[in-house]
């Protein structure tokens, strides 16, 4: 029965007085649905932690930085905000959101001129490796001397620096490589696999690539991070080093300039649209990727939910990288991000508490279901909801040995070799020419980086 004749009825069957009550009320839920009531994520999750008695009683606001990521399109971190405000009615948690490549660059600020927030998620190593970070060994070993022991190893050694710990893990993930299946049954080509040379994803691209539907083979970008990847499989560098032996950039070795003159060859040849060399231009081939104007994409594996959430029908397939020149295995690009205390926190125990807090097991598998980032806990390789999904096979079968990205240390250094790339893709410079300047630069810069120090808060 619809609602208008719901109305009149109510006019022949009742007194007119009722009647009108009882309509008004019908009409008003009509023009005004009841709200839905916000759903429990939480409900079949452990319970949030304990309280801490030592956490001050005095009214705080807590800044916390997160990566954009992971709040644009979810409420997770929301959620976790709410209920630590419950827990310490005290504390006001305040939620900032930046694009991951900026977090760097803002910290650094922030710390230089006194005006540092709380909580940061971001690359540990490389703020810790600039001297802006916290280090968390007491407060870990007086909270949980064996929490290592629950992550992974290879996120657990990011979040150090010289053997101290400066932050907590959250994710992990690494590089892996997206086809359209239905492209390669069309031009009858076996799918990707680990067997893969560089040169067979040259072939292939040629082959899927199709002028006519304005279709290319395969999508590049000119961020650093992913770059690196083309590199590693090659089975170059850009930095070697480690903390204690030092540090050398090798920006301008053969290798790296080979392998910019055989994807700027991709481009010249049509075989990749030419990255618009905006900030997150992977993002760009992400998109084209999802409208099937690309066959192939070297993607990140939370861009596995991206794509099952925007299009549950995509044809997706997704392999390992392909194997080195050299022959060896493939290798991919480690990605994982921290939770730490930048220097100059003004308030340490607070940060530290929702720190706890956020890696919890409580939000921690949330983080994978709702948003496709995966823990960097050690029960990832057990899990049934992560080891029976096949698409992500080859984030494992990369996880033990892919590369760590070093050159955000210096971050002068790596916005010259992003600007390499930038000419090169662009004609505007010879590869050589370009990465052999950005040698220059980012040697000269990374003099000083690592002895960098704030200045303290006057």
């Amino acid at each position: 029965m619809n609602q208008q004749r719901a109305v009149s009825l109510i006019y022949f069957l009742i007194p007119p007085t009722v009647a009108l009550v009882v309509s008004m009320y019908l009409f008003s839920s009509f023009l005004f649905p009841p709200k839905e009531q916000p759903v429990n994520f939480f409900v079949d999750s452990p319970p949030p932690p304990s309280v801490n008695p030592n956490i001050s009683s005095e009214r705080i606001k807590l800044n916390v930085w997160l990566d954009l990521d992971f709040t644009k399109d979810a409420s997770l971190f929301d959620e976790l905000a709410q209920e630590f405000e419950q827990a310490y009615p005290q504390i006001d948690v305040r939620l900032s959101s930046f694009v991951r490549e900026s977090m760097a660059r803002r910290v650094r600020h922030a710390v230089s001129t006194g005006d540092s927030p709380d909580v940061v998620q971001g690359h540990v190593y490389a703020l810790a490796g600039q001297g802006l970070v916290e280090p968390l060994d007491q407060r870990v070993e007086a909270w949980n001397p064996r929490l290592r022991n629950e992550f992974l190893p290879v996120a657990w050694r990011e979040a150090m620096w010289q053997n101290n710990l400066y932050g907590i893990p959250v994710d992990v993930y690494t590089v892996v490589l997206f086809y359209n299946r239905v492209h390669f049954d069309e031009a009858k080509l076996p799918y990707p696999s680990a067997n893969n040379s560089l040169y067979d994803i040259l072939k292939a691209a040629q082959t899927l690539t199709d002028p006519q539907k304005k279709r290319y083979g395969v999508g590049l970008t000119t961020d650093p991070w992913y770059f690196y990847t083309w590199l590693t499989a090659a089975g170059s560098e850009v930095v070697n080093g480690n903390p204690e032996a030092g540090f050398n950039l090798t920006l301008n070795t053969q290798s790296n300039v080979e392998v910019v003159n055989f994807l700027q060859d991709m481009v010249d040849k049509g075989y990749s649209p030419l990255p618009s060399s905006r900030p997150r231009d992977y993002e760009e081939a992400r998109d084209l990727f999802l409208q099937q104007k690309l066959s192939i994409y070297f993607g990140e594996t939370q861009d596995i939910h991206f794509m099952q959430i925007h299009d549950s029908k995509f044809p997706l397939g997704v392999t390992t990288l392909p194997r080195t020149l050299a022959g060896n295995s493939a290798t991919s690009v480690l990605g994982t991000t921290a939770l730490f205390i930048p220097r100059g926190s003004p308030h340490a125990d607070a940060a530290f508490e929702f720190i706890k807090w956020a890696s919890d097991e409580r939000y921690v598998r949330h983080m994978a279901r709702r948003l496709g980032r995966y823990p960097a806990r050690t029960w990832l390789y057990t899990s049934p909801e992560v080891t029976k999904n096949p698409l992500l096979t080859p984030f494992f079968e990369h996880l033990d040995d892919a590369h760590a990205y070093r050159l955000d240390l210096f971050l002068d250094a790596e916005d010259a070799f992003v600007d390499a790339l930038r000419l090169s893709f662009y004609h505007l410079e010879e590869p050589s020419t370009a990465l052999r300047r950005a040698q220059i630069i980012g040697q000269f810069s990374m003099k000083e980086a690592l002895q960098w120090t704030p200045k303290s808060k006057k």
